[in-house]
């Protein structure tokens, strides 16, 4: 019975996100952006409102502010945000709870629910800076570095294999620990983003090397793999899709798209494609048949006009003109004189508006859900400006002098990451709560962030949430030479563990495969269904039976129903239970064999959707 209960409590909220129009021959969306963003608010509200439906507070503590007040302004974000609404006469949610605050800041920085020990700490603690001093021991954390590092390798796609590549175990392991320690050393964004696009190298043991090798094609000719470093180069750093350009002219075929691209030729992207074009990857074999390519650059060539076959159309001399030589797309820059041609990309890459601007859009949508721009792979240049707006289009950003103001604050602080991240999760509108005022909530304030949105909780931190909460760790093995991990957090690629139990209920829950299937935190029935019913992952882990469970050491403790379901909400949702929850636990754990009561109380919070989602 226990089973279609839950089911019925959250499957319908598992469902959020289901409604897609995708492209039938591919992961491509054919709706235009406006179209794309305006589906993405839609879903976000109605997420927002199945998680925490508007009058009903998850929150313990009362609200920080009246609901007729705004937060105080602690830095530039909050002045934007909080201005925007009182202009336009929106009130925002009150700001979260500690309880709320705690859990939130912990998945978001770390991936990980916070232990029962750290959340009594803070709520103890009543001074004043206490959010200020979380927020930055987490930034200081080993477990800040592990999430972050799952981020930029799905940024860039780090994976042992995909449908036209092939880094191999050895070649991601390496390219895992570049990103890993670059992150973990403080390195600058930029100067990382630099060294993978200029590396060069054996991929086994020069990591950012394998940058090349993720993009090669093999079944075509070599401008294939330049177009396909300069495209998701463009995707990646400059959240801007330069496929289309590969194939055909902007005119006539992205007015609907991207603005700015469509008045580029496909001549132009052939600009940025040159600059790999000097590049070039060797395949060599040892012993244990496992294959590295050596990547380096030659002494001359140039982007050459001879191709009609692969993957794109054909490539034929512009009258007399048989190559093309580099010039970047955006400003006709050329490689300087003697200056390695990749190397003189990412210098003019990074040194672009743009590279800022994607990146801190990128990395405010990780915190709030939503980008400032959305689609965020679709920033349109064209339409960043209010005050430089094509007649006819429609302005992108939801806070244009916002997002300025972070990608300028971005490049003054030198890129450091941790510096961005702190100053967005710092600021009052990141701690709102998700629970907004007893009112009717109204779709269209979801791009004025009035409210916390939560999210489902990626695959990783999910299974790691389970073993934390159950108090039962699992152990990864990972392929080619890597010590063994605790953590789904800590695994170097999203096709790391297959072929089990963990494999099966990541892949359920949305982690993608780095190639032609994106991250998701979309829900479905069947993940509903696993968590309900898998033994391994959840079920046998609420048992007495299973060593060091909570549920074990919780009874070995004590048999006092109040400290029992004070402990399962403390190690599982990550807060004490209200007045009301304690009562219907305390009178459920009393209504039959302790024991069983227990392992039932458990099951049925690993279900809850506050458990599922941040």
């Amino acid at each position: 019975m226990k089973q279609w209960i839950a089911l019925a409590v959250v499957a319908p909220t598992l469902l959020l996100g289901a409604e897609k129009e995708t492209c039938p021959f591919g992961p491509f969306d054919l709706r235009s952006p406006h179209e794309q963003q305006a589906g993405l608010y839609h879903q976000l509200s109605v997420t927002a409102e199945a998680v925490a439906p508007s009058g009903r507070r998850r929150a313990v503590e009362p609200p920080s502010n009246g609901t007729s007040s705004y937060p105080p302004s602690v830095n530039y974000i909050d002045t934007e945000i909080f201005g925007k609404m009182k202009i336009d006469g929106i009130v925002p949610s009150a700001l979260s709870s500690d309880e709320e605050f705690f859990r939130r800041i912990n998945l978001d920085l770390t991936g990980q629910i916070p232990d029962p020990a750290s959340v009594q700490g803070f709520l103890n603690d009543k001074s004043a800076d206490k959010r200020t001093k979380t927020i930055d021991a987490l930034l200081a954390s080993d477990a800040f570095v592990d999430r972050w590092t799952m981020w930029f390798g799905d940024l860039v796609q780090n994976v042992q294999v995909s449908s036209s590549s092939r880094e191999l175990p050895a070649g991601r392991n390496a390219y895992y620990t570049y990103i890993h320690d670059s992150i973990k050393n403080k390195k600058a964004y930029d100067q990382m983003v630099r060294e993978i696009i200029g590396a060069s190298g054996d991929t086994f043991t020069t990591g950012a090397a394998n940058f090349w090798v993720r993009q090669i094609q093999a079944n075509g000719p070599a401008q294939d793999t330049y177009d396909n470093l300069a495209a998701e180069s463009g995707v990646m750093f400059l959240g801007m899709p330069m496929q289309c350009l590969s194939c055909h002219n902007g005119l006539g075929h992205l007015e609907s798209v991207n603005w700015y691209l469509k008045s580029h030729a496909r001549y132009d992207f052939w600009g940025n494609a040159a600059f790999f074009s000097r590049g070039t990857s060797r395949r060599t074999t040892p012993g244990d048949n496992q294959s590295s390519f050596t990547i380096s650059d030659k002494a001359n060539g140039a982007y050459n006009l001879n191709t009609n076959s692969g993957n794109k159309t054909s490539r034929v001399p512009i009258g007399t003109q048989t190559s093309v030589n580099p010039a970047y797309l955006a400003t006709g820059e050329q490689p300087r004189a003697g200056e390695p041609w990749r190397d003189a990309y990412g210098r003019i890459l990074t040194a672009q508006p743009q590279f800022a601007i994607a990146t801190v859009n990128y990395l405010w949508k990780e915190l709030f859900a939503l980008g400032i721009v959305e689609p965020a792979n679709n920033i349109d240049p064209a339409r960043l400006d209010p005050n430089n707006l094509p007649a006819g289009q429609v302005l992108q950003p939801n806070h244009p002098n916002l997002l300025t103001l972070l990608a300028n604050d971005f490049t003054t602080n030198h890129y450091d990451l941790r510096a961005i991240l702190r100053t967005m999760v710092m600021s009052n509108a990141y701690q709102l709560s998700t629970q907004y005022p007893a009112a009717t909530w109204n779709e269209s304030w979801t791009p004025y962030y009035a409210r916390h949105i939560p999210r489902r909780l990626m695959a990783e931190s999910m299974l790691d949430a389970i073993a934390k909460a159950t108090s039962v760790p699992v152990t990864y093995n990972i392929s080619g030479g890597l010590p063994a991990v605790t953590s789904a957090m800590k695994l170097p690629d999203t096709l790391e563990v297959r072929n089990n139990v963990y494999g099966r209920f990541l892949d359920e829950f949305g982690r993608g495969n780095r190639d032609d299937q994106a991250r998701s935190n979309d829900s479905s029935i069947a993940q509903a269904l696993s968590l309900m019913n898998d033994g391994t992952v959840v079920v046998n882990r609420t048992h007495k039976n299973t060593a060091n469970s909570t549920v074990a050491k919780t009874l070995a403790a004590t048999t006092d129903p109040n400290v029992i379901a004070d402990q399962l909400y403390l190690y599982t949702l990550s807060r004490y239970p209200t007045a009301a929850e304690k009562t219907q636990a305390v009178a459920y754990l009393k209504s039959g064999t302790l024991q069983n009561k227990t392992e039932d109380l458990q099951w049925v919070l690993l279900n809850s959707v506050e458990f599922l989602f941040n």
